[in-house]
């Protein structure tokens, strides 16, 4: 049979995602964080879009028969009017409103007896004298580096060497790959490296916590053999062997107890104080508040989201020219749909969000034990959505509630069966219960996986010991003999 090419028509049924279904399945899945620099881009290549801040600060050039025009959406901002009282202004003279009140009685010597004692330099200035000023984690780092070290070489070596510290305060870097790329010996950035062991904190640059520990005892004079053997053998130590770590270091289990206590008094992350890492802050997608009536309002977090409006005004302007028809025409159906999506996605997470809290009132007013079990499977079937639109909705948004800040998907937990037949105990609230058991046992009587389940099961909640041994090893709880030994510790 020859092959030979030829034209066919088949008839066929495919599911395609258009460009307006992808980017509305972007927008819904983002959080506010993502959605704003999104906005942003958006903005700044989009000239018929833009905030309606920006539109309400020029509205005073606008005539009113122009606003309908012009807005697509009306303003519903609250008019505010600052407090200007003059006891609320900063002043020259401490903010003493007495002084303010009566200056011709003030006398300048009043408030200024700091400067007449020092100098009649009019530089200085006393209240930001008043200002301290702590000194960062790198600059403590580059004072050291300039006393330890002559050369300008292995000044810049030890500064490159301090580029491999983790938060702690520990060397992270590898000698031999550093030594390969700066083309130097690994004997020099070992001396480098051992100086910069001596700097303070003391124990910052060691490469181990047995090291970090070694070199804050002999700081303080206090580096005994046995202790030098002990952290030598710190596995045992935290695995609770104290009968082989005795043998090891040819001593009692009391004088090994005391050595550990001993380790307690050190830091073993010498560099955390002075961490300068950029604090993270949540912003919650949706807010929960309660009203006077004791009902739970759900709101949007619109504040942190900027109002999109379409400027018609330019569009108007620039529609007759032919030349740039098709331009604006591209970018007004553009903005339009992104209005559309932004407002539908609102509108969705509103609608999980109401349905969330109706599911989960007894959790907003009894706490976590009460929350009750729920899937996405159940959100999609009550809202006649489909459950991978209630999976994006979740994913990566938080809800600020009277208890606290949660991520959407903190409220989804399976069921756990139970004795009476209910199913209305959730995994997270029954993790929840595993944890206060054995943050309340007492020291003469821990609680082994097969206690748990008999409390429990007083409880009427049925579940086996694998299972609670899977919850106990998730929220990272050691067994009953290691929290035995820990305790005895």
């Amino acid at each position: 049979m020859a092959l030979t090419p030829k034209l066919e028509i088949k008839q066929s049924t495919s599911l395609l995602l258009t460009p307006e279904l992808r980017q509305a399945i972007n927008l819904l899945q983002m959080n506010n964080i993502e959605l704003s620099e999104f906005i942003e881009q958006e903005l700044a290549s989009n000239p018929l879009l833009e905030r309606e801040d920006d539109q309400l600060a020029a509205q005073d050039d606008v005539s009113t028969s122009d606003i309908d025009d012009i807005y697509l959406q009306p303003a519903n901002e609250e008019e505010f009017t600052p407090d200007t009282d003059i006891n609320n202004e900063f002043d020259d003279y401490g903010s003493d409103t007495v002084a303010l009140n009566n200056f011709e009685e003030a006398d300048w010597s009043d408030y200024n007896r700091a400067k007449s004692k020092r100098d009649d330099d009019d530089s200085f200035d006393y209240f930001e004298k008043k200002l301290a000023q702590k000194k960062s984690f790198h600059d403590l780092l580059d004072e050291q580096i300039g006393l330890t070290f002559d050369t300008t070489s292995d000044r810049l070596l030890a500064k490159i060497l301090s580029e491999h510290l983790d938060g702690a305060g520990y060397f992270r870097g590898n000698i031999a790959d550093i030594s390969a790329k700066l083309k130097t010996s690994t004997q020099r950035l070992s001396g480098i490296l051992a100086k910069m062991k001596q700097f303070e904190p003391s124990g910052i640059f060691a490469q181990s916590l047995a090291e970090c520990l070694k070199i804050q005892l002999s700081d303080n004079q206090k580096l005994s053999p046995k202790m030098e053997l002990l952290l030598d053998n710190l596995e045992l130590l935290a695995a609770k062997k104290l009968k082989e770590l005795s043998r090891i270091c040819n001593c009692s289990v009391e004088e090994i107890l005391a050595l550990a206590t001993e380790l307690k008094t050190l830091n073993p992350k010498p560099a955390a104080s002075y961490s300068e890492a950029l604090t993270s802050y949540i912003i919650p997608d949706i807010i929960i508040n309660r009203t006077k009536l004791g009902e739970y309002r759900v709101e949007l977090n619109s504040m942190s989201l900027p109002r999109l409006l379409i400027n018609r005004r330019y569009y108007s302007e620039l529609k007759e020219d032919r030349r740039a028809s098709r331009y604006l025409k591209e970018n007004l159906s553009r903005a339009s749909f992104l209005i559309k999506a932004m407002h539908q996605r609102a509108t969705t997470i509103l609608r999980v969000a109401e349905e969330i809290i109706l599911r989960q009132y007894q959790f907003l007013e009894k706490g976590i034990e009460y929350l009750k079990p729920m899937t996405l499977k159940d959100i999609a079937s009550s809202l006649n959505i489909n459950e991978s639109t209630v999976s994006r909705v979740t994913t990566g948004k938080y809800m600020s509630t009277p208890r606290g800040v949660f991520e959407l998907k903190y409220f989804f937990s399976s069921a756990a069966g139970s004795y009476i037949g209910n199913d209305d105990t959730s995994t997270t609230s029954l993790k929840h219960k595993i944890k206060t058991m054995i943050d309340n046992e007492d020291s003469t009587n821990i609680l082994s996986d097969d206690k748990i389940v008999a409390l429990l099961g007083q409880e009427g909640i049925k579940i086996a010991r694998r299972t609670v041994t899977k919850y106990r090893e998730a929220l990272n709880i050691p067994t009953s003999g290691e929290r035995k030994r820990a305790k005895r510790v």
